[in-house]
């Protein structure tokens, strides 16, 4: 009788809300840490971004080639070679043509500018005779700070070009870290649930597992996404005779890693240039970037991403908002990654517990 009466009392063993408190616990330090990390060490953050990024896009070409009988320190070195030269090739074709193109657009502003004037006093009539003298002033004065704007333009593209240099050594340790995670990442990978407490383990694998699918598949499909929309904005772009076509490619391409918001931001400094260039222009543009985008969310993103982060879009803009509040550029890039982490941390750790059984 008292043993039966004990079992009773003891009921089923600690897997239900104590470890599950815990767990989600354990979570949310990790969201805080990740974001005090990006906040103050973006550095360090930015080389582990890249080493994942290469990990999950090279690790299923290093499966593959160990099935056709490639030793995997050979097919690594051999991905990597390629990788690096293919990066080394690109920065030396892009960056100077990108420096150029930007250097012109800073010298074209005045004359931009002026373009602007003329077309207010001569076709809209907001400036010029009979114009409300308050707006008249305010635009005249917009208007005579063209120079300013342009030099104030000039430094903020020293200052970006310097901290891209300063950047380089992340760069350089994220390549070197997503090296030595193709060799060994996988023995990394089975070594680490041996440091979890048997009563936590079954679940924190299941969540490193379900995490590394969704980190997979969302890094695979931005950066694929992100390298189709801009390479076709380049194409489409120099057909349509846009001045600095590949500039605003580079920029589209890049946004472009910001979902939802991204490609809406990297639309405004395209307008505004095909608008110094005619209406027609502008539509033209419009409905390049139009397309591309629906490509990418119809037929990349589907493809490639799936149900991974499993947010609709009104939450991204939210997230992508929070991260932006928080750490700005690099939030902005975290936001989407994290949330998806995080509902995957919510259905293992919480929603699970839902249904087991009451001790």
């Amino acid at each position: 009788m008292d043993h039966g009466g004990e079992r009773q009392v003891q009921g089923p063993p600690a897997s239900g809300a104590p470890s599950v408190r815990a767990s989600v616990l354990a979570v949310a330090g990790g969201l805080v840490a990740l974001g005090l990390a990006v906040h103050h060490l973006w550095s360090a953050v930015l080389s582990l971004l890249i080493g994942g990024a290469v990990y999950y896009l090279l690790a299923p070409l290093v499966s593959l080639l160990q099935r056709w009988r490639v030793p995997r320190i050979a097919s690594t070195f051999l991905l990597a070679g390629l990788l690096g030269a293919g990066v080394a090739a690109a920065a030396g074709y892009l960056g100077p043509r990108v420096y150029s193109e930007f250097s012109s657009l800073v010298s074209q502003l005045p004359h931009h500018l002026a373009q602007l004037e003329q077309w207010l006093v001569e076709e809209s009539g907001v400036l010029g005779e009979g114009a409300d003298e308050r707006v008249q002033g305010a635009i005249d004065e917009m208007l005579q700070r063209s120079g300013g704007v342009a030099m104030d333009l000039a430094h903020r593209m020293l200052g970006v070009a310097m901290a891209a240099s300063g950047s380089a050594s992340s760069v350089l340790f994220g390549l070197i870290t997503g090296f030595y995670l193709l060799l060994s990442g996988h023995e990394v990978a089975r070594g680490i649930p041996r440091w979890i407490p048997p009563a936590h383990r079954e679940r924190w694998v299941r969540f490193g597992r379900a995490s590394s699918r969704v980190l997979a598949a969302y890094v695979r499909a931005r950066v694929i996404a992100s390298l189709f929309v801009g390479v076709s904005y380049w194409i489409a772009f120099a057909l349509l005779g846009l001045h600095q076509a590949l500039l605003l490619a580079v920029v589209g391409g890049l946004l472009n890693f910001i979902p939802v918001v991204g490609p809406l931001l990297a639309a405004i400094p395209a307008l505004i240039v095909a608008a110094f260039q005619g209406i027609e222009l502008v539509l033209g543009v419009a409905l390049v970037m139009l397309a591309a985008q629906q490509v990418e969310s119809l037929v990349i993103g589907p493809l490639l991403e799936g149900r991974s982060v499993r947010l609709p879009p009104v939450a991204i803009v939210l997230v992508v908002a929070a991260g932006a509040a928080v750490a700005g550029i690099p939030g902005m890039l975290l936001a989407t990654p994290t949330a998806g982490l995080a509902r995957t941390a919510l259905d293992i750790f919480y929603r699970e517990a839902w249904r087991e059984p009451a001790g």
